[in-house]
């Protein structure tokens, strides 16, 4: 028996590599979530910027509206009886409605000159209402010329009704000022009208709905005003003549009062 070599073959057989990955319907249901939650923070990113614009624009309404009011209150806190004259050269009271363009005429004092321009520090303002909108116009020279030299503010927009109405001396409510019972002086001078001693604004908004402010006016006295423009009206030698007579009768009385009389001096003597 033959004892023949066994040749072992070197090659071994290998089980076959598992390939590694996401099926389809994995890949579409991370898509799906992907998307879902995407959406989610779109609206909520849209709704803060929605409501982010929404109080911007409440915002800026209000601001307009406290302006408005603002500037209302300051024209008429700081009327002064300082009667102007229109294009036409008639003169006008200080503070005055007039319906048909304008809800409120007045003037004012506090208009500041940081640049030291040649104008006066009085200013003349008036309010208008369009239908929709509140504006303001104010004169740069409180005597208006042929040609209005004006500059218009746009204060409160989405306005429907906008009016005044003033408190006379007798507790009686005026739609107009002057009252129509209370007429304008005549004459070569200006004329003195006393003011109202408050007056009442109303406004609607389609926003803010109907408010009401009530604005106390400052004290006026007539003739207190006239008294003040006649003492300005006086030369000032009088009264320094009335003085140095004044300073004359005292000198006369004290140099009387320093001496005895000789009788006296003699009985006591």
């Amino acid at each position: 028996m033959s004892l023949r070599p066994r040749f072992v073959s070197s090659h071994r057989v290998t089980p076959s590599r598992q390939q590694s990955g996401f099926t389809l319907i994995e890949v579409l249901i991370a898509v799906s979530i992907t998307a879902v939650i995407g959406l989610g923070i779109w609206q909520v990113l849209s709704s803060v910027v929605t409501a982010r614009d929404r109080v911007d624009a409440v915002s800026e309404e209000f601001e307009s509206l406290q302006k408005t009011f603002l500037l209302l209150e300051r024209d008429l806190r700081q009327v002064v009886s300082r009667p102007v004259r229109n294009i036409y050269g008639d003169y006008e009271p200080s503070l005055t409605s007039d319906g048909e363009t304008w809800v409120l005429k007045v003037t004012h004092q506090g208009w500041r000159n940081p640049l030291g321009k040649q104008r006066s520090e009085l200013q003349r303002s008036a309010w208008e209402f369009t239908g929709d909108e509140v504006r303001r116009r104010y004169w740069v020279m409180l005597d208006q010329a042929q040609e209005e030299d004006t500059r218009d503010q746009l204060l409160l927009e989405r306005v429907t009704a906008f009016s005044v109405r003033f408190l006379d001396e007798n507790r009686d409510w005026q739609e107009d000022w002057p009252p129509p019972n209370q007429g304008i002086p005549s004459g070569p001078g200006a004329p003195v009208i006393p003011l109202p001693m408050a007056v009442e604004v109303t406004l609607e908004h389609e926003r803010f709905g109907e408010l009401t402010r009530l604005f106390l006016m400052p004290e006026f006295d007539v003739s207190a005003v006239q008294t003040a423009i006649t003492q300005g009206n006086q030369p000032e030698g009088d009264d320094d003549e009335e003085g140095q007579e004044d300073d004359a009768d005292n000198s006369d009385t004290g140099s009387g009062q320093g001496l005895a009389p000789p009788e006296s001096q003699g009985a006591g003597a």
